[in-house]
């Protein structure tokens, strides 16, 4: 793989934040020449990303922070998720109940869209967070 671009940001752990990742996704779409199919498919997994991250890993803490790189080279972006989740969450339980297609579950139902639109999703627990990896060819 060739060098990749970055943008990297952080925020406060505010949902009004998620609409500026939007704006730096779209600013990509231009560079990378995203088709509307992609960009939708892109743009809805950041925002459910986003979204668990403030809610679920950081509990709406306003004192947390989420950490985000966007990465990309010709035919590839890649984002890059860390929330403040003390606590390690247990991915294997969330796919589980999504592979028995336990849908009503208030928990994967977000990761379930970005598992069918993204073409990679990797989900670990570090020290002081958790992070999510999606991957788009484009």
């Amino acid at each position: 793989m060739g060098k990749k671009d970055k943008i990297s940001i952080n925020f406060v752990n505010n949902l009004k934040y998620t609409e500026f990742t939007v704006f730096i996704l779209t600013f990509l779409k231009n560079i990378l020449s995203i088709s509307d199919d992609d960009m939708f498919k892109i743009e809805i997994s950041l925002r459910e990303v986003i979204n668990n991250a403030i809610i679920h890993g950081n509990k709406s803490d306003p004192g947390k922070r989420v950490y985000l790189d966007f990465e990309w080279e010709k035919n590839l972006i890649i984002l890059t998720v860390t929330d403040e989740n003390e606590a390690p969450v247990d991915f294997n339980s969330i796919l589980q109940k999504i592979e028995k297609r336990d849908l009503l579950s208030f928990n994967g139902r977000g990761i379930l869209i970005m598992r069918n639109y993204m073409d990679s999703v990797k989900f670990s627990n570090i020290k002081g967070g958790t992070r999510i990896v999606l991957e788009k060819h484009v």
